[in-house]
């Protein structure tokens, strides 16, 4: 049921403002329908980020859209003009031609501002994944700085 995923998100909001990395990660296959709820309910912003971003690459040469994606989510942050924003659709920061360690990237847009990301891919015995090994836009993180909330 939604509502008491959304006591569990208000929950690590609490906990994550005391860390360094503020980021609460919404893993599973539904995780953009509640990432969406949410948002809507508390009245947080909600960022398609690779619709944003891949509106703002489209005038980039492809050679140097890698060293764009940071300043770029960077500005879209910015414009949100929030200290909570919720980011869904990460897919295109495992673009392999953007060469972005996704997770990073969120850990380090986390530090100013409260990042609550849908992750489409699952979290198991301390493992959070995305695709599948020998994808390539396989990404596998055992040591996270962030709140992993799984939803089915």
């Amino acid at each position: 049921m939604p509502t008491d995923t959304y006591a569990v998100i208000n929950k690590q909001l609490e906990i994550v403002s005391y860390r360094r990395h503020q980021l609460i990660i919404i893993c599973g296959q539904t995780c953009s329908g509640i990432l969406q709820g949410y948002a809507s309910a508390s009245n947080i912003p909600y960022v398609n980020l690779s619709l944003e971003l891949s509106k703002a690459l489209l005038e980039i040469p492809v050679s140097l859209r890698w060293r764009k994606v940071g300043p770029i989510v960077d500005q879209i942050i910015k414009e949100q003009d929030s200290n909570i924003i919720c980011f869904d659709h990460l897919e295109l920061l495992f673009h392999p031609q953007l060469h972005q360690d996704p997770m990073r990237l969120l850990e380090n847009i986390s530090r100013n501002t409260t990042i609550i990301a849908g992750w489409n891919g699952s979290y198991e015995n301390g493992t959070l994944t995305y695709a599948a090994p020998g994808h390539q836009e396989f990404r596998s993180y055992t040591e996270l700085e962030a709140s992993i909330i799984t939803v089915e």
